[in-house]
């Protein structure tokens, strides 16, 4: 079925939040592919879904587990422990688990929905997301009567998502009166919604720049529009983002995912009712996936790629050379990623996944895009996870950084946010409201962009003595610093910490309102190295 277009731009915002509602509605909205116009009633009708099994394998469930994917590299994991897509018994998934798996390419989102929203042998048991935009899908499931759970973390994005740019746009506040493209609903949307919420670009500048997107259907459309000349900057994914580089002279990558190597993470979502009936089914899969099929994954990359090639279409084109250098741009989670994302061994307070999610959920719920927020805790199912972890406890891998190197201190930023981290008078400990604040605006900035320098710099206003309020804002920098280090088990050496005092006023010191504004805590992204785009 050929995708609509939902328009070349958004003209109004009132628009936008009345096509967005719809669509959120119905549950529909694709990693890889953005909406099409949705039907009135998703439950309507039957999907047409391929299948490929002829009933040869069957195994723990009896039929083959139907699972829906798209074009993406980050699915190695399951891939290889089917040893393709196809349902067969020279397979992990059937040699190790009895069971037998079919993958299905589903890059039309009304028959994704469909299938899902159907189940079976006739529609599919699991479906793809991203955990930004399952907080973005998930409303719209649950209006519809059906709820689903991320049962695991698949792979991060490191590198396969990017904002690419013309070279007179150098920081995330440049994108300001700018015509940007990308693909509507896609994680594109959310790698540049964060950006900007990160940046210090106010509100009102931030609607600014959403109203003027050029919305497009997928990231070659949106590649075609820079490349073209019609727009400034655009949001796009592998193998798009090399394209995009090399057909537009004078571009450059402005931010991706190999500095915010935490931001978007796949999951595989499973219908609760399948769960309720066939929780050994789940386990099975779930284990053959990240187990067995990431560990021979990361081993046999040459494997991952003849299996992408001999599956999907995109790769086939593409070649060994290409899709080997597109593995590149995702990590495959394995026991370690799945512990960190979802808190299997009790460190943190708060899963990432929980972190990310309820974000998401806030910044989709203010922009008009869901009416109400799913809660995070009934978004996921870590429960067969947490039986993999007692039978295979491992430790987190640290993050490792460098040292900073001493430019790092004045290295034009990324981008930099404004957080107002409130101090006793001549004190530099933090206060339960300051620690608040620091979890609310900074925490999950710091853990996202892990694959940059966090630059945290102290600010004051001008009363009183400079050198004293340089010292002090030092301290109070270094206090904030301190406690993100302890709290989300951040590397030192990932921050640099400044104490301004107030020779960076943003505001008149000769005012009340001036001199709160001037009382402030900025914190900036830095990319790793001179030069070097996260």
């Amino acid at each position: 079925m050929q995708l609509k277009p939902l328009g070349r731009r958004w003209l109004a915002a009132a628009l936008v939040v009345a096509v967005l509602v719809v669509v959120i509605v119905v549950g529909r909205a694709s990693r890889r592919q953005a909406p099409s116009n949705p039907p009135e009633n998703p439950r309507e009708g039957s999907a047409s879904v391929s299948s490929s099994h002829g009933g040869e394998c069957t195994g723990l469930l009896g039929r083959p587990l139907r699972v829906g994917i798209v074009t993406w590299p980050g699915y190695a994991g399951g891939i290889v422990a089917n040893n393709g897509f196809k349902p067969n018994q020279d397979s992990i998934y059937y040699r190790q688990y009895n069971l037998c798996v079919e993958f299905m390419l589903m890059e039309d989102v009304d028959a994704r929905a469909k299938a899902f929203d159907l189940g079976g042998k006739d529609g599919v048991d699991i479906v793809w997301s991203t955990v930004d935009f399952w907080a973005n899908e998930l409303p719209g499931f649950l209006q519809n009567g059906l709820k689903a759970q991320a049962i695991m973390q698949v792979d991060w994005s490191r590198g396969g998502d990017a904002i690419v740019a013309d070279d007179t746009i150098q920081r995330i506040e440049d994108l300001y009166r700018r015509r940007i493209s990308l693909a509507l609903f896609t994680p594109s949307h959310w790698l540049l919604e964060y950006n900007l919420q990160s940046s210090s670009l106010d509100e009102d500048k931030r609607n600014e720049i959403v109203r003027g997107l050029v919305g497009k259907n997928a990231s070659p459309d949106a590649r075609k529009e820079f490349v073209a000349g019609r727009v400034d900057a655009a949001v796009v994914w592998e193998p798009d983002v090399a394209e995009a580089l090399n057909n537009r002279p004078n571009s450059h990558v402005l931010v991706s995912t190999r500095g915010a190597r935490k931001l978007i993470a796949d999951l595989m979502v499973a219908r609760e009712d399948f769960v309720r009936k066939h929780p050994d089914v789940i386990q099975a899969f779930v284990e053959g996936w990240v187990v067995d099929g990431t560990v021979k994954a990361n081993r046999d990359p040459a494997k991952v790629a003849q299996l992408l090639m001999e599956n999907e279409p995109l790769y086939r084109d593409l070649g060994a050379d290409v899709t080997r250098r597109n593995l590149a741009t995702v990590k495959w989670a394995d026991v370690a990623d799945n512990t960190e994302m979802f808190n299997l061994d009790g460190r943190d307070t708060q899963p990432l996944f929980d972190r990310i999610f309820n974000q998401a959920a806030r910044s989709w719920l203010a922009r008009g895009y869901i009416t109400a927020p799913a809660s995070a805790a009934a978004a996921r199912d870590d429960s067969f996870l947490r039986t993999i972890y007692q039978r295979y406890p491992v430790e987190r891998l640290p993050d490792v950084f460098p040292e900073p190197s001493p430019s790092a201190r004045t290295q034009a930023p990324l981008a930099v946010k404004r957080v107002t981290v409130n101090f006793a008078v001549n004190n530099a400990a933090l206060t339960g409201a300051a620690r608040q604040i620091i979890d609310d605006q900074i925490g999950l900035q710091a853990t996202a962009f892990s694959g940059a320098y966090i630059r945290v710099e102290g600010n004051t206003d001008s009363t009183g003595n400079a050198a004293y309020n340089r010292e002090l804002s030092q301290r109070r920098a270094q206090a904030v610093v301190d406690y993100l280090v302890d709290r989300y088990h951040l590397p030192r050496n990932q921050f640099i910490v400044v104490g301004k005092g107030p020779d960076n006023p943003v505001a008149s010191n000769d005012s009340a309102a001036g001199r709160a504004r001037n009382r402030r805590t900025d914190v900036s992204v830095v990319r790793r190295g001179p030069g070097e785009a996260p």
